[in-house]
Parts: structure tokens; C-alpha cells; sequence
């Protein structure tokens, strides 16, 4: 069974600072065997703030407690920058954001966004929603 858009959160980056996070919902990805496959999150941001930036993190948690960012890349190369606030009226943006494989390695995935810069605030507004395939008992082994 397919999910689109599924446990959609929404909010805004009101009060939190430069180098802290707003996350999705958690997935369940499953416990000794996986329950999901082909993970994505579409993620629509408006950064607002000027000079407030908006990235992508994945990350994984066994106990949908205690998170683990999940790099991006064998390289950890830094979450890209979904938006920028600039002085004027910025348009919202819109991206699949597919998991990386480490994010099956844990019970738990949820996508984070990592506010750069400055502080966010009301007008910093974001939609983060989950794509995938919801795995059948003969392919979990079952």
C-alpha cells in the first residue's frame, strides 16, 4: 500500500535559533524487519526572516526519543538549503526529499529542518509530509 503526503506536520520556526531544528512526525520504519520502503518527505518551506535559511536533516531514532542525524551523503556533507529569506515577499518551495539508506537502519526516521543564520519567526512557515510503500508480510519475511 502506497502512502503519499502521509503524518503531515505544519508549524513555523517562531522562536527557534540558528542552528536548532523544527521536525517532522516519526515514521515507523519497522523493528527487526523493515515495514516501509522508498522513504521521501515533501517539504514545502517559506523562509520569510532575511538571511534565515531552512535545510533538510533526515534523522533516526530506536526509541522515537533520542534522534540521530543521518548524513546526507558517505562524504556528511552539510543539509542543503531548501530556502532563503530575503527583504521582500519570498515564494514558498516545494521538494522530495529522498531518505538516505542509513534512515532503514533505525526503527524511527523523521525529517528535520535546520534553521541557519538568525531566528525564525511566524512568517517562517513549513509543511513536512512522508512518501512510501507500506511492505507487505511475504516481503518482511513473514
Amino acid at each position: 500500500m502506497k502512502k503519499f503526503n502521509a503524518q503531515v506536520a505544519t508549524g513555523t520556526a517562531d522562536g527557534i535559533t540558528a542552528g536548532s531544528t523544527v521536525s517532522g512526525n516519526a515514521v515507523h520504519v519497522g523493528g527487526n524487519r523493515n515495514k516501509v520502503a522508498d522513504l521521501s518527505a515533501l517539504v514545502t518551506v517559506d523562509a520569510e526572516t532575511n538571511t534565515l535559511t531552512l535545510a533538510a536533516q533526515w534523522e533516526g531514532s530506536n526509541d522515537a526519543t533520542t534522534w540521530y542525524a543521518i548524513a546526507n551523503t558517505p562524504a556528511n556533507t552539510a543539509p542543503t538549503v531548501l530556502a532563503t529569506g530575503t527583504a521582500g515577499a519570498d515564494a514558498a518551495v516545494t521538494k522530495v526529499i529522498p531518505a538516505p539508506l542509513g534512515a532503514l537502519g533505525f526503527q524511527y526516521a523523521r525529517l528535520s529542518l535546520v534553521v541557519g543564520v538568525t531566528t525564525g519567526t511566524t512568517s517562517d512557515t513549513y509543511s513536512i509530509g512522508y512518501n512510501y510503500r507500506r511492505l507487505t508480510g511475504a516481503e518482511i519475511g513473514l
